[in-house]
């Protein structure tokens, strides 16, 4: 069985994503204002019902390079006459912690190219009571930190990318994963609970940047990991968790890439994948709530 990883779109619960290499602040205030930019693009897909489009775009100057992306529309009415096909100019508001299309016009319509994505055979993916595999992560630290390590700990284990301008995609996932450190802190029951970022860029996400990166999100290096590997080795390591991470056709500036979570039990046996990144940060804690507790 070959299980796509393209879109939303395909998979309900599913995010392709595809980042830039365009650097993010990520200190701003939480009144920072919006800011617009405009695209020229195709529509690959288009769903209504969860307000959501998938658009292949050219350059949007200031912002990012050409690049395919499921995006959010400010109202679901806009969509309503909007199909795969249709060539449109479209306004992206770009806030601090969410990005949406709030103005759409069709252009035009023209035939689609193909548009499939890298595929992950089942056998491939890690099941409920799989081990996790033993490769060897290197943390912000630069120290060796493969999950056997962490064996003794219940573990929330998600992907990103430090680079992602995308606020609800890869930095969805280090703003949840913030709140669920916070949790950790405040909960006993919750003591021995670590939370590891893989990052899937290596070439950039050296163990300097990722310690930046982890310094900015005020992670805690008792509790929170962000961790790499060799290019070899971090594919077949996402890959088990249903992730993939390709150089797009757009820009060799670019990563498309979908994302998951995952619980690992004290065992170091996978518990859970959360598909996405439509789970919060209360499902992760309960999930992890859920999973045996090591013995004390």
């Amino acid at each position: 069985m070959i299980v796509k990883v393209v879109t939303v779109y395909e998979m309900t619960l599913l995010f392709r994503c595809v980042c830039v290499a365009a650097i993010v602040a990520t200190g701003c205030s939480r009144t920072a204002p919006t800011k617009e930019y405009q695209l020229q693009g195709q529509i690959l897909d288009v769903k209504p019902e969860t307000s959501e489009v998938l658009v292949k775009h050219g350059d949007i100057p200031g912002f990012m390079p050409a690049m395919t992306m499921p995006y959010k529309v400010e109202d679901a009415k806009i969509l309503a006459d909007k199909q795969p096909g249709d060539l449109i100019t479209a306004t992206l508001v770009v806030g601090e912690t969410e990005a949406h299309l709030s103005k759409i016009d069709k252009t035009g319509h023209a035939a689609i190219e193909d548009a499939t994505g890298p595929e992950i055979t089942e056998s491939q993916m890690l099941k409920p009571g799989d081990p996790v595999p033993d490769t060897p992560l290197v943390d912000e630290r630069n120290g060796a930190r493969p999950l056997t390590s962490l064996k003794g700990h219940r573990v929330a284990l998600t992907f990103m990318y430090t680079r992602c301008p995308q606020p609800d995609f890869c930095p969805l996932m280090d703003r949840n994963f913030a709140a669920i450190q916070n949790e950790i802190k405040k909960t006993p029951g919750l003591g021995d609970v670590r939370l590891v970022s893989v990052s899937f860029d290596p070439a950039n996400d050296t163990p300097a940047v990722l310690q930046a990166h982890a310094k900015t999100l005020q992670a805690d290096p008792a509790v929170w990991h962000f961790v790499t590997a060799s290019a070899g080795d971090i594919k077949g390591f996402t890959a088990k968790f249903g992730v993939t991470a390709e150089p797009s056709d757009e820009s060799p500036a670019v990563l498309t890439h979908n994302l998951s979570t995952a619980v690992i039990d004290a065992e170091g046996r996978l518990v859970k994948i959360r598909p996405g990144n439509m789970w919060t940060p209360a499902d992760l804690i309960a999930d992890l709530k859920a999973a045996p507790a090591p013995p004390r």
